[in-house]
């Protein structure tokens, strides 16, 4: 890769980073905003499904936009309404407040996720990109981490709000970042096929070390007349695998967001310490580091479904495991380290076996609609915790119940390789049909 490739990708991590933090930010002030505005269970779940709920509507109606405005420009706009969301959050005077700042920074969230996804893929090598997309994945648990880090410093010294200034300040800095060395995506370019589309894809493969093109790719044309991208992505061959993956993505994204939620806020009751319950929170996004770029390396051996199974399995296993261990701190503290590394292993899994069942015209489309739909399904979350908290439901039993939509995330990738043989086998079969006509009409 050259190192405008290289550049390009660091952007993209470092804003994915940011993501994390933002979406995180909020689990990580949960016990210290809740006891100095005396929050009760139900609107803290709220509180912290107010994000998820912004990042499902920015995913649905925004990255759809990418398509008509480019990936560069679209994420320029994300990231200027979450430094707008981030700064309203410094100033909110209570809940109401809080929870619109919320959904208007996870707005912008949702609209940048799968657009970078797509920016990193185009401009990975086809030898690095699996680990590309893998250490891709583990900015979201390393912007976790970090943030998590400075925010537990920030919130001991100065106050819950100066976790939001925080992550204010770093939006800002990275939207001038962004407006002066992030790239537009080479295929949106191609689909555009506008009279200076050819001179700027030449532009940035100069800046890559590649040959100029002397016109478009023929291949575009071709895109551009397949048909509306809702068809392609709901189509006869394509529904299937659509409802699979967004389902099976559903289930995980709900399990993935209560524990990244609420970890926090239930170890610190457990064990009578907001400062453990923040820990717990930054070992749950540390193990996700390891998960998602080991994830991306193990799939250069193993398939990419096995294995995002095999994760998906055992990330239930360890939520069982986590909310045994409550009574002995040391090991629950270990335990949600797994946890996170088994839910990030998952989440990268999904977002390197989805977007290659997509063309390029669909791919941002239905990646995009794919976390839109898991993020509305995971609001529910946090809020049903809230309520189930509220009644009187023991945490331990609470994680239990999340464990069940994992393995169901788990038969969806087993149920998707079978459709894909199944589909395959109906393809071959076409082909040796119309070779056998082929042949029967030359004789």
């Amino acid at each position: 890769m050259s190192r405008f490739q290289v550049v390009t990708v660091s952007i993209c991590l470092i804003l994915i980073m940011i993501d994390g933090f933002d979406v995180l930010v909020m689990s990580f002030t949960a016990p210290s905003l809740s006891a100095e505005w005396k929050v009760p269970p139900i609107e803290l779940g709220y509180l912290l499904s107010a994000g998820l709920f912004g990042m499902a509507a920015g995913s649905i109606f925004l990255t759809p936009l990418a398509d008509k405005i480019g990936r560069r420009h679209l994420t320029l706009v994300a990231l200027a309404i979450i430094s707008v969301g981030m700064i309203l959050s410094v100033g909110a005077a209570d809940v109401t407040q809080l929870i619109a700042c919320r959904v208007f920074t996870g707005l912008g969230i949702g609209g940048m996720i799968a657009n970078l996804s797509v920016i990193v893929s185009e401009y990975s090598s086809d030898r690095r990109r699996g680990l590309a997309m893998g250490v891709f994945s583990a900015g979201y648990p390393i912007g976790g981490t970090i943030g998590g880090v400075i925010a537990a410093a920030l919130i001991a010294g100065y106050g819950w709000r100066a976790a939001f200034a925080f992550g204010a300040v770093v939006s800002v800095a990275m939207l001038v970042v962004s407006w002066f060395f992030l790239p537009e995506s080479l295929e949106y370019l191609a689909e555009k096929g506008s009279p200076s589309s050819l001179p700027r894809i030449n532009r940035i493969l100069g800046r890559m070390g590649r040959p100029h093109l002397t016109e478009l790719p023929l291949a575009v044309s071709s895109k551009q007349t397949s048909g509306s991208v809702f068809k392609e992505v709901f189509g006869r061959n394509m529904l299937s695998r659509t409802l699979l993956m967004w389902i099976g993505y559903a289930f995980l994204i709900a399990a993935f967001y209560f524990a990244n939620t609420w970890t926090p806020k239930i170890m610190a009751e457990a064990a009578g310490n907001n400062q453990l319950g923040v820990t717990a929170g930054i070992l749950v996004s540390t193990g996700g580091i390891v998960g998602a770029v080991g994830f991306g390396i193990l799939s250069t051996w193993i398939k990419s479904r096995l294995l995002n199974t095999l994760c998906l399995v055992l990330s239930g296993v360890a939520y069982i495991g986590f909310a045994s261990s409550f009574g002995t701190a040391g090991l629950a503290l270990a335990l949600a380290a797994v946890v996170g590394m088994l839910t990030n292993a998952g989440v990268a899994g999904y977002y390197t076996i989805v977007p290659p069942l997509y063309s390029a015209k669909a791919r941002a489309s239905g990646f995009g609609w794919m976390i839109g739909v898991g993020r509305l399904v995971s609001i529910v979350a946090p809020i049903l915790v809230g309520y189930l908290i509220a009644a009187g439901m023991p945490p331990v039993t609470i994680f239990y119940l999340f464990a069940v939509p994992l393995v169901l995330s788990a038969l969806c990738c087993i149920a998707l390789g079978q459709v894909l043989r199944r589909q395959d086998a109906v393809d071959t079969a076409v082909v040796e049909e119309n070779a056998v006509q082929a042949s029967s009409g030359a004789a």
